[in-house]
């Protein structure tokens, strides 16, 4: 980090070390010449050497150089030889001329020097916006851009920035959405508003009070701050707006699945009692059986698409809370199979594998064993009559994996990541019985709230599909384990 102020030319000890050299290093030469060459033409070795000086020093060095390199002159080449005596005048005029060459070049010099460092503090400082802009142009929220800006004011200004938490007081009237200035005691406030209210507060304490090149260097950043918070206020209002599109859609979709959907067993039901209530007499006891337990089939089909679209709308309001406990993974399986025995055919069967010893599990019970239950359905109603799905559970790299294989007709890979969207599902006409393309959006968004998630590992029409759910394990188990 570097001062804008600091753009005063100083001259070092080295500066001060060249001036008192280089006048002796020409008086070596001259000494050499003095035989052959007129004396007056000797003291154009000194200029040389007071002009070097002030090219590379600035005034004072220069100065020094022109006095010594007259003394130099005088002592050796003038008469009297030897002595400090000026016996001729137009060695005055030498002595003149070497000191105005050092007053004028040093000056110049020095107002070059001035520049250049100016013009590199100016590269150096629009280097260092664009750089806080490339930070602040990633952030994404409010809070991360705040919290930039307060990371980027305390390397500027080499101060302890401080973040006011809510609620704000004593805030000035709000006039939009903008990065705002405010004077405060003993520094200023940052002030980072939308229409509604104060989102944020910065407050920089500066104890030298601000003056004119600190306050040119704060607007320029909050100029930078201004543009970004704009940019993210921009954001989340789209954000706002697609978010209620997106509820909308929900809306129009689940009325859909539900006109369409539900329909299919409905109908199943009302035919089935219809016939029991209009032929009663006439049917017999087999018949009797078969339209109660196709009616009682339905019946369980439909609180299963219903239960799935009460999930599904909990999860996109926010409204299922982890209320997570310690359980081990062999219970979840249980409850879930034994959940899945009434799906199964009459041939199709469920194989297990499970370690004898796996680590228990910080999760919600009931959530996990419905994210696990929805994938296992879908694997007996696209599994042939008598196929067989299996389960295995496996412990890598601090994650539970847990592999779900059926023995259906797989799927294109262009697909496998659509599956876990909402209402898609893979009905073919008469050929597989559809359903309601919620249950793997719920499986995935019970994961994702565990940090987990869903995904197809393989699918082929000759081995079926593998489909993977991974949870992380807590390293903290009960019992003051690890």
């Amino acid at each position: 980090m570097f001062d804008l102020t600091r753009i005063e030319v100083r001259a070092s000890p080295q500066h001060w070390l060249l001036a008192l050299l280089v006048p002796m290093l020409a008086t070596l030469p001259c000494l050499w010449l003095q035989q052959l060459l007129p004396v007056p033409s000797l003291a154009m070795f000194y200029l040389g050497a007071v002009l070097l000086t002030a090219v590379y020093t600035g005034s004072g060095p220069a100065l020094l150089a022109a006095c010594l390199s007259f003394l130099a002159y005088n002592f050796f080449f003038t008469e009297p030889h030897y002595t400090l005596f000026i016996l001729h005048r137009e060695d005055l005029l030498t002595a003149a001329l070497l000191i105005l060459v050092a007053l004028v070049t040093g000056h110049l010099t020095a107002r070059l020097r001035e520049k250049v460092d100016a013009l590199e503090i100016s590269s150096r400082w629009s280097r260092e916006q664009m750089a806080m802009a490339r930070r602040l142009s990633s952030c994404v929220s409010a809070n991360d851009l705040i919290e930039v800006f307060a990371a980027q004011l305390r390397e500027g200004f080499n101060t302890e920035v401080r973040q006011q938490t809510p609620p704000f007081e004593s805030v000035p009237p709000l006039e939009g959405d903008t990065v705002r200035i405010a004077s405060d005691e003993g520094g200023v406030r940052i002030l980072f508003c939308d229409r509604q209210a104060v989102r944020g507060v910065l407050s920089l304490p500066l104890t030298t009070g601000l003056d004119a090149v600190r306050r040119l260097q704060l607007d320029a950043y909050s100029e930078l701050a201004r543009l970004a918070w704009s940019r993210v206020l921009l954001v989340e209002s789209l954000g706002q707006e697609t978010l209620v599109k997106e509820r909308e859609q929900l809306r129009s979709a689940l009325l859909s699945s539900i006109s369409h959907d539900l329909r299919t067993p409905l109908a199943a039901m009302i035919g089935s009692v219809s016939t029991l209530i209009d032929l009663h007499d006439s049917l017999s006891a087999s018949q009797k059986d078969e339209l109660l337990s196709n009616t009682l089939s339905e019946a369980r089909r439909l609180d299963r698409y219903i239960q799935k679209l009460l999930d599904m709308t909990k999860l996109g309001q926010g409204e299922l809370k982890l209320e997570r406990d310690w359980i081990g993974i062999d219970d979840i399986l249980n409850v879930v199979i034994r959940r899945a025995r009434p799906l199964l055919s009459e041939h199709q069967r469920i194989d297990v594998e499970l370690a004898d010893e796996m680590p228990l599990l910080y999760v919600h019970a009931a959530l996990l064993e419905q994210a696990i239950f929805n994938v296992l359905e879908n694997a007996i109603r696209f599994s042939p009559p008598d196929g067989e799905i299996s389960l295995s559970v496996a412990l890598r790299d601090a994650r539970l994996e847990i592999d779900i294989r059926d023995q259906g007709p797989g799927m294109p890979e262009a697909l496998w990541s659509q599956i876990f969207d909402m209402f898609f599902t893979l009905s073919q006409g008469d050929q597989q019985s559809g359903g309601t393309g919620l249950g793997l959006a719920i499986c995935q968004g019970i994961l994702g709230a565990h940090g987990g998630q869903a995904r197809v590992l393989s699918s082929s029409p000759e081995h079926g599909t593998v489909l993977r759910l991974t949870l992380p394990l807590d390293k903290a188990q009960p019992g003051g384990g690890t």
